[in-house]
């Protein structure tokens, strides 16, 4: 439950975030965050930090009081939202980020990528979704590019300078499940990796808590949401998803994601193990 729910908190056994990536990206995942936040256990989103469409993205954020809201700031794709002249470093001749987080990472590698027009740009992306009047209680990164260390600093500058004390990095623990897909569960540790590598080196707004379900975002299930509840002890922990669904579809298909975030059953697993959903904000 959220914070002043019926649990009380010393009774909670553990603080639980779900986190739906990518708000604004499709019509789909806006869609199919909503709707598993209404009627599932979603209680936070981030917004794509360059999504185009940003005043309805604020119109349908602003129906749903209780999601929180983060910015997914972005380095790949698109235009960015500071003049391409800005944040020479970022874009290519056309003006347009690159196109592939590949391409950042070489950027990266040969020394080219500035810290000062990172967080000229993320800076950008907060305050035009600032601006229209979104509280905005977390940070994280596209592509989970916050992992190289020029990044994740710029992340944490714009951080304090906009109050905003949740940022968000991906440390997941390895399951059987990941031999069985070796390049992604190899991806998804390499990402842990990184990232517990990079928070060390950032200053008091790191954060760290235990990620669950990136390596199956899209596809988790129902049995996958209720084993990872069932492995969860105390402390703060982060279900990862990215529940899309078609806004035509009159209900959501059985064995899509969004099905099993709005599952009755993962609701009472909940309950029985006294898990606190929560949001960002209510943990700062």
């Amino acid at each position: 439950m959220l914070k002043g729910g019926a649990v009380a908190i010393s009774s909670i056994a553990a603080r639980l975030v779900v986190s739906a990536d990518g708000f604004g990206m499709t019509v789909a995942r806006s869609h199919g965050v909503l709707a598993a936040h209404r009627r599932g256990i979603v209680t936070s989103t981030s917004v794509l930090g360059n999504a185009a469409d940003v005043e309805q993205v604020a119109r349908n954020l602003r129906e749903a009081p209780g999601l929180g809201v983060g910015v997914l700031l972005t380095l790949v794709d698109g235009m960015p939202v500071t003049r391409p002249e800005t944040v020479p470093s970022l874009v290519g001749t056309d003006g347009r980020f690159r196109a592939r987080p590949q391409d950042v990472l070489l950027t990266w590698a040969k020394a080219t990528l500035r810290l000062d027009d990172i967080e000229r740009e993320f800076d950008a992306q907060v305050a035009r979704l600032r601006d229209l009047g979104l509280a905005i209680d977390h940070l994280s990164t596209r592509a989970h590019l916050g992992f190289l260390p020029v990044v994740a600093h710029a992340v944490e500058n714009v951080a304090r300078k906009h109050g905003i004390a949740g940022l968000r990095m991906t440390v997941e623990k390895p399951t059987v499940a990941w031999a069985a897909e070796l390049p992604r569960g190899l991806a998804t540790a390499a990402l842990g990796a990184l990232a517990w590598f990079t928070r060390r080196e950032l200053g008091p707004r790191r954060h760290g808590p235990q990620t669950w379900g990136h390596f199956e975002s899209g596809r988790l299930d129902e049995i996958r949401i209720l084993e990872i509840l069932g492995r969860m002890g105390p402390g703060i922990h982060e279900i990862i998803c990215q529940p899309d669904l078609d806004p035509a579809l009159p209900i959501a298909p059985p064995r899509s994601e969004v099905s099993a975030l709005m599952s009755a059953r993962v609701r009472e697993a909940i309950t029985r193990r006294n898990i606190e959903l929560c949001r960002w904000s209510d943990l700062f």
